[in-house]
């Protein structure tokens, strides 16, 4: 660590050659703040969602100041609900991502005990010995700010996730002027979203969508439309509410996350009474069914292929009211999140099977924009802040090097590629990474949080692949084996003929154990298991899970 307690450290627990799961911890020996606290989505061995590691600030709780989200997105945001009753810090954010954490927050016991801190853009708010303010930013979900920290040892910008909407139809545009000034101020290092590094093209703009996704569904007037675009994109949302008003379609929400947002937004200043009258012609799934398809339009989500969404579930036939066939054309109003590549081509594939046309971005680019910067968008930004120094966050290593290799072409003077659990230093915009925590993400599994690499995961890795094999015995009081031993194979697929073949061999090799090692029931335990592991990989070239279990007479 850090020699001197005032140094400017920077420490990332995520976010970093990964898509999802960013946080980042700011400060410096005495104090702390977490810069965003999200998960990453895995669905591997039944663990579907993973959380930062937070031993490290566990650590250091009692400097943590508090956590400050840049904006309610689940890789920004999720996590809270599963490590927060560990931390139990203050929580800063601005008024559309706290009402979406309210609501996220809902259903748990302790909900009343986490501090959320409602603080506007714009205002500079002292929290500890740290200056803290949040910096509008255009991004696909309402609210998103950068945050610009101020110490004595030297100024930081965390951008988050953005982009620049010049018209945005519903949220903010970004505030170029403040950038400019904070750029005037001094910025030691540039944290900056990565995401669309690798994308030549403008990021475009929501108004551009609303036009493309009007001339698309005028290309089918006869047919019933279904758009599918994230649940937090509520100006997505209101685009498309408005198309569907002005080509005479009638609205139907299917699933209950957009609602959920919508309630969220319902709490804020974005309510706009123009937002609140679309709304309020929204029909029900039951008048959505009844109508001719010309007359409707339905939204959800699943455009990643989750395989609990609306989507999902309308693709499978499985929704109780509206069915899907020859007369529905589906709109992916989104762009594939690397990883849901397989996830969304099988739920197409079920969709083209019932007769429904699929229009996508391969086919119309224009019908979605994407959140992030582009090269031109991440200069602008360069150019306002003025940054001594970058380190890339958000995104995979291709993301992180390619920012990296831009920056330097660009003319940032100093730029670092950092891993998660790296300590760096700035001083005076110079970078130097001076410790290294290890960093294991948690495995969210029930309700319980378990390291990744946790036996049990690894227990589960090893049956999915090469299955699991039981083996029970009864022993006498002088080690003879009273019965045959009781042996379960799950996971290999066996015939009748090899299955009694390979239990009479399993059969005699642990007689053969019992009787060389007698008394040594712990020697008997654990060569039975190599043998019946050796004898699978030579049958079925697979290495099982092998349990086995003695019992003894008389114990």
């Amino acid at each position: 660590m850090s020699e001197k307690k005032d140094d400017l450290l920077i420490m990332p627990l995520g976010g970093l050659e990964q898509i999802g799961a960013n946080c980042t911890m700011i400060g410096n020996n005495k104090e702390w703040i977490i810069a965003d606290l999200g998960i990453a989505f895995y669905d591997k061995c039944g663990i579907e969602v993973l959380t930062p590691d937070i031993s490290y600030p566990l650590s250091v709780k009692d400097k943590i100041k508090g956590i400050f989200i840049t904006h309610a997105h689940e890789d920004h945001i999720g996590a809270i609900p599963y490590v927060w009753p560990k931390l139990q810090c203050p929580i800063y954010v601005t008024e559309f991502p706290a009402a979406v954490l309210k609501q996220k927050l809902k259903d748990y016991p302790w909900q009343d005990d986490v501090q959320i801190n409602i603080i506007k853009s714009g205002k500079i708010n002292k929290v500890g010995k740290f200056y803290i303010e949040y910096v509008k930013l255009s991004h696909s979900i309402l609210g998103a700010c950068g945050i610009y920290i101020k110490t004595k040892s030297g100024n930081i910008f965390h951008t988050g996730d953005w982009k620049i909407d010049e018209s945005p139809l519903l949220g903010d545009k970004v505030d170029k002027n403040r950038l400019k000034a904070i750029g005037e101020e001094g910025v030691d290092c540039l944290l900056c979203d990565s995401t669309n590094i690798l994308t030549e093209e403008d990021a475009g703009s929501e108004s551009d969508v609303k036009v493309a996704l009007k001339r698309v569904i005028m290309q089918y007037p006869n047919k019933r439309i279904t758009v599918t675009c994230f649940a937090s994109n509520v100006a997505r949302m209101e685009t498309v509410f408005n198309v569907a008003k002005s080509v005479g379609r009638k609205v139907a929400i299917i699933g209950r996350s957009m609602y959920k947002m919508i309630d969220a937004v319902s709490d804020t200043t974005y309510f706009s009474t123009k937002f609140k009258n679309a709304i309020s012609t929204i029909i029900s799934d039951d008048e959505a069914s009844s109508m001719p398809p010309s007359k409707v339009l339905l939204i959800c989500t699943g455009s990643q292929g989750e395989a609990r969404s609306a989507l999902f579930r309308l693709s499978r036939g499985e929704n109780r009211t509206i069915k899907l066939g020859k007369n529905d054309v589906v709109l992916f109003s989104s762009k594939v999140i690397p990883g849901n590549e397989l996830d969304i081509r099988e739920m197409q594939n079920s969709l083209v099977k019932q007769g429904v046309e699929i229009v996508t971005t391969d086919t119309e680019d224009d019908i979605h924009v994407s959140g992030h910067p582009n090269k031109k968008d991440i200069k602008n930004m360069y150019e306002w802040l003025k940054p001594k120094s970058l380190i890339p966050i958000h995104g995979d290593a291709r993301m992180l090097y390619a920012h990296e290799k831009f920056a330097r072409e660009i003319g940032i003077p100093e730029t670092l590629i950092a891993q998660s659990g790296d300590i760096v230093s700035v001083l005076n915009g110079q970078l130097k990474i001076i410790d290294h925590k290890d960093v294991i993400f948690n495995a969210v599994d029930g309700s319980d949080l378990i390291p990744i690499n946790s036996k049990a995961i690894r227990e589960r890795t090893i049956m999915s692949y090469s299955g699991f094999v039981s083996v029970s015995f009864n022993l006498s009081e002088d080690n003879t084996m009273l019965t045959p031993p009781d042996i379960l194979i799950f996971g290999i697929y066996l015939d009748e003929d090899v299955t009694h073949k390979l239990k009479n061999i399993m059969h005699q090799m642990i007689k053969n154990e019992v009787l060389k090692y007698n008394n040594d029931i712990s020697s008997i335990k654990s060569e039975s298991i190599n043998s019946i592991k050796n004898l699978i990989f030579r049958h079925f070239e697979k290495k099982p899970l092998v349990a086995v279990h003695i019992y003894k007479e008389g114990d």
